[in-house]
């Protein structure tokens, strides 16, 4: 008889959702908690999959549960941090983009989604050191340069001088 593994079915919800394919994807997820609910990253995956699904409640939770049971993921803190963004809780996603910073100062979405926030909040000369650091790590995302000026005209700076 064979074994399943709750990795397995965590690969099996991955391709799943690649599909697009995001009921049978977290099909398989919960079937995995069932077996273990210790499982490294399926709570990680399952936050991804209501993330893309906009259930951002879903995710918080699936993200947090992550980080519960492995503190130092820096994508599941980053998604963490994006979705109580999303959800309006500016303070606890400003703070743990910071965090991510910390751990992993090249990670341009982050600096990004850091400076989109600060931007919001009127933090302009914090949120252009972000915004311009994002640039940097990143210069092929328009998007990022679209709030980099943005950022710069809250500041009263034309072309970034």
């Amino acid at each position: 008889m064979a074994v399943i593994r709750p990795s397995s079915i965590s690969l099996l919800a991955q391709a799943y959702e690649g599909q697009g394919e995001a009921a049978k994807a977290l099909e398989e997820l919960q079937l995995a908690l069932s077996l273990d609910s210790k499982t490294p990253m399926v709570h990680y995956y399952s936050g991804l999959v209501y993330l893309k699904s906009g259930k951002f409640a879903e995710a918080a939770k699936e993200f947090e549960s992550e980080l519960t049971l492995n503190p130092s993921n820096v994508q599941a803190k980053y998604n963490l941090g994006f979705v109580l963004l999303a959800q309006q809780d500016t303070a606890g996603g400003i703070k743990l983009l910071r965090e991510v910073i910390q751990v992993k100062p090249d990670f341009a979405d982050a600096h990004y989604e850091l400076g989109k926030a600060l931007l919001q909040k009127g933090a302009i000369r914090e949120a252009v050191v972000d915004l311009e650091l994002a640039a940097k790590l990143a210069p092929d995302k328009p998007h990022v340069h679209y709030q980099l000026g943005r950022a710069y005209l809250a500041a009263g700076r034309r072309n970034g001088g």
